[in-house]
């Protein structure tokens, strides 16, 4: 499918002020269906183009970017941001867009490890207001917490692996993408989904734990160090 969209905004993308067309959206990211839409990002210098692509079995959805916005674009607080992570490149007429999606898409050392203390401790934080909330039989509390912990989790480990943080129905194709993870990534996928069904205090703690692990060794002790005795004697009490 995706040859024959290539060839077809190939056979029709020959005006001028066009410098570059990106698939974005489900199909870029092999998570579509047959009610997909083809997601287009047109990349224009000057005025913008309209590009009209003939019929076909599915439904074009076109959108438009100057060259100066696109070069602008705040990774970290532009939600579109984060679409580029599964972007591919149709058409592309200058010498600058690949790095550019680059920089989009990934993070500096000081943005890694600014964001990576922030996604972590709201992970913890997350983490021990779900255990809290299951003793008190709160299923709404801990259920929110436990997902609101897996959110940050992951959050964290895009940004431990130097990228943006993902759409979140897209982790599970993205995870591929991710040198340090606290468990292989079958694993993790069945963890997520499982603490996030049903907050399980027994899943919580081995993820917690594995997480901990990579964590600490990536030099974040400050940030568990931060909580006292609060996390352990919270999993001691499980474990006890």
């Amino acid at each position: 499918m995706i040859d024959q969209i290539k060839q077809v905004v190939c056979e029709n993308c020959s005006q001028p002020n066009v410098l570059c067309v990106l698939l974005m959206g489900s199909v870029s990211a092999d998570a579509h269906d047959q009610h997909s839409d083809v997601d287009l990002l047109v990349v224009y210098q000057q005025s913008e183009p309209v590009l009209r692509l003939p019929n076909a079995a599915w439904k074009w959805d076109v959108s438009y970017i100057s060259e100066k916005e696109i070069k602008g674009l705040q990774k970290l607080s532009d939600w579109r941001a984060n679409a580029f992570l599964t972007a591919q490149i149709i058409v592309d007429h200058t010498t600058w867009l690949p790095s550019v999606i680059h920089e989009i898409c990934t993070l500096s050392d000081q943005e890694s490890e600014r964001h990576v203390t922030r996604w972590l401790d709201a992970y913890l934080n997350a983490f021990y207001r779900s255990m809290r909330a299951v003793r008190r039989n709160n299923e709404l509390g801990y259920l929110l917490q436990a997902s609101s912990s897996i959110m940050c989790l992951i959050n964290c480990l895009f940004s431990i692996n130097k990228l943006i943080p993902p759409y979140l129905d897209r982790v599970d194709i993205l995870l591929d993408r991710l040198e340090h993870l606290p468990m292989q990534k079958t694993a993790l996928s069945e963890r997520f989904a499982a603490i996030s069904k049903s907050a399980n205090p027994k899943d919580q703690i081995i993820l917690f734990r594995a997480t901990e692990k990579l964590l600490r060794s990536c030099g974040f002790n400050q940030v568990y160090e931060a909580w006292g005795d609060q996390l352990e004697n919270e999993v001691n009490y499980w474990e006890g």
